[in-house]
């Protein structure tokens, strides 16, 4: 499928911090991807888990997607400074992971390094009802500050804490399996319970301008540098 770049794209990144790509891979590439992300779980998943790292590492399907021209042609155009691949991540809701993820910033995990964007893909269509991405548009241009709230999931132990949104700011990404939502850093996000108890698997890559190892960098060796800087 070839997929062609909206010319106002950085436009709208800046300004909401978000953008929606629709139709980056099919809906043959998603079934593919979802029986290769059970593979992986099935394998190297920690038991009662919701996220899982180091994907690509792992699978040659999800590393040629973290490389593949429909994700990284809108890549170089929202980072001009060129694009490396840093990691990747399973994230997935079923009927037995309900919770929904909270209100974060994904810099608040790597503090002290240079900044990052994130491709979010669905496998399966992606509801209000079975735990799609929500987000704050604009909330990358704040100051937010994360506190501790000892949330009864067990795996999510931060939010944000000074929240001054409102209801009618939130945006719900109710997408088609096989569409990006490429997004800041800095953006505020989390996303709905999975009310349907539904399978919601999704793929989120990292990525970042090319430069010298940060420390923080060495964490993850399927590191790569796919558009060189300029």
């Amino acid at each position: 499928m070839k997929n062609s770049v909206p010319a106002d794209l950085a436009a709208r990144y800046e300004r909401d911090g978000f953008v929606i790509i629709p139709d980056l891979i099919t809906a043959e590439e998603c079934d593919k991807l979802k029986s290769e992300a059970r593979n992986v779980l099935s394998n190297k998943g920690r038991p009662g888990a919701s996220v899982h790292l180091f994907v690509a590492l792992e699978n040659p399907y999800f590393r040629a997607l973290s490389e593949d021209p429909r994700v990284v042609g809108p890549l170089t155009k929202l980072m001009p400074h060129g694009v490396q691949f840093l990691n990747d991540k399973l994230v997935y809701k079923s009927a037995d992971k309900t919770f929904p993820t909270p209100w974060h910033i994904d810099c608040f995990y790597w503090r002290n390094t240079r900044p990052k964007l994130s491709v979010w893909l669905p496998l399966d269509d992606a509801t209000a009802a079975n735990g799609t991405l929500t987000v704050i548009p604009g909330s990358h241009k704040k100051d937010w500050k994360m506190v501790k709230k000892g949330l009864a999931n067990g795996e999510f132990h931060d939010e944000v804490g000074n929240a001054d949104w409102r209801e009618g700011d939130i945006v719900t990404c109710a997408i088609k399996r096989g569409t990006g939502i490429f997004f800041s850093d800095r953006l505020v996000h989390g996303s709905t319970p999975n009310t349907a108890g539904q399978d919601r698997y999704a793929i989120i890559g990292t990525y970042q301008a090319p430069a010298a190892d940060e420390p923080f960098d060495l964490d993850f060796p399927a590191r790569k540098v796919l558009v060189p800087a300029a």
